[in-house]
């Protein structure tokens, strides 16, 4: 199976393009934030439109919330060239994946948006060809159908993946059909756990079992290793997050705070089991959202997810969990608490 990592926005963005730009049959876009505020965006906006001119199959799945400014002018330029646009909205779910496919054959997934603000953000894609696209058709035929859409062809799509020893396997998260695998997905992969841990999260609000589930980890041994942006694109998600890098670190978690915007989230078990997806360490997440990910416990591609790891930590600073903190910040810290406590 071939693969390829992009550990920025930008870079992804490039790999869309390119993709797009050898595409010969049909493009499938499910995105949570697709607006219109770059030239990427409207580059592959305009890609788009040209592919569908020439009789390709454009599909494009949009949460209606995160992409609520993809301007009326580009959507009805969209659907005038004959791609297919479709929003997704549903009462305090959100469509919150990131999935590109091309031809079905070259699959996209990860953590990648496309708006302005994302352009210098660290992040991480996969890509991926081979069988375990058909898994990524399959998933977005759902949403599609879901989101009234009426393609025969992906309406009535149903070719299984046969991995057969293909180490990569897809995870799919639909709370909205009671398909919810995201927290029994955690929970294996981390009780599994032998020696160490590797969490990268822009936004860190834990669930009380994963709270509980990582203190006991601790107890047991295994080191974890947690990343952070040191600011975040969300005010007040930043102070949450130092609220419960205060709580673990005094607990024996390490953390590390990115100097840039690090919106990448990756789980990484002992070396040898990795999750690349969409999901935050967040209730919105595991318990609203659409989300979408790959395992994998493919040694090429764990050695380099380790090198991407080991480049963020030589770039980061490891937080004090003992530095003194305000009256605001103590109080901000007991009202995030408070929130979360009944999550």
């Amino acid at each position: 199976m071939k693969y390829l990592f992009y550990t920025h926005s930008k870079s992804a963005w490039k790999g869309f393009l390119s993709a797009i730009e050898s595409a010969h049959s049909s493009i499938y876009i499910e995105m949570y934030i697709f607006v219109d505020d770059a030239e990427e965006g409207k580059e592959l906006i305009s890609l788009l439109e040209e592919k569908a001119r020439s009789g390709l199959s454009v599909k494009m799945v949009l949460d209606a919330f995160g992409s609520k400014e993809l301007s009326a002018r580009s959507a009805d330029s969209l659907r005038e060239s004959g791609v297919e646009l479709l929003f997704f909205n549903r009462l305090f779910r959100r469509l919150h994946r990131k999935i590109v496919i091309v031809d079905e054959k070259v699959g996209f997934v990860g953590g990648v948006n496309i708006h302005k603000s994302a352009r210098l953000w660290a992040d991480l894609l996969v890509r991926v060809e081979g069988p375990i696209v058909y898994s990524l058709v399959r998933t977005f035929s759902k949403v599609y159908r879901a989101c009234g859409g009426t393609d025969a062809h992906l309406v009535h799509y149903h070719k299984k993946a046969i991995l057969g020893r293909t180490r990569i396997w897809f995870l799919e998260h639909l709370p909205s059909v009671h398909l919810s695998r995201l927290k029994n997905s955690y929970k294996e992969a981390i009780l599994q756990a032998r020696k160490e841990i590797l969490i990268s999260t822009p936004y860190f609000l834990p669930h009380r079992w994963l709270r509980k589930l990582l203190m006991e980890t601790k107890e047991r041994g295994i080191k974890i290793r947690i990343f952070v942006p040191q600011k975040t694109d969300i005010g007040f998600i930043t102070r949450a997050n130092y609220t419960y890098m205060r709580l673990f670190g005094r607990r024996g978690i390490d953390f590390y705070m990115m100097p840039e915007m690090n919106h990448s989230k990756l789980l990484l078990v002992d070396d040898t089991l990795a999750l690349v997806g969409s999901q935050n360490i967040d209730a919105l997440s595991f318990d609203y959202n659409v989300e979408a990910g790959l395992f994998f416990d493919d040694p090429s591609m764990i050695g380099d997810v380790k090198k991407i790891a080991a480049d963020w930590q030589s770039k980061a600073t490891l937080f004090d969990p003992r530095q003194s903190v305000t009256v605001f910040d103590r109080l901000y810290s007991y009202c995030v608490k408070l929130l979360v406590a009944f999550l």
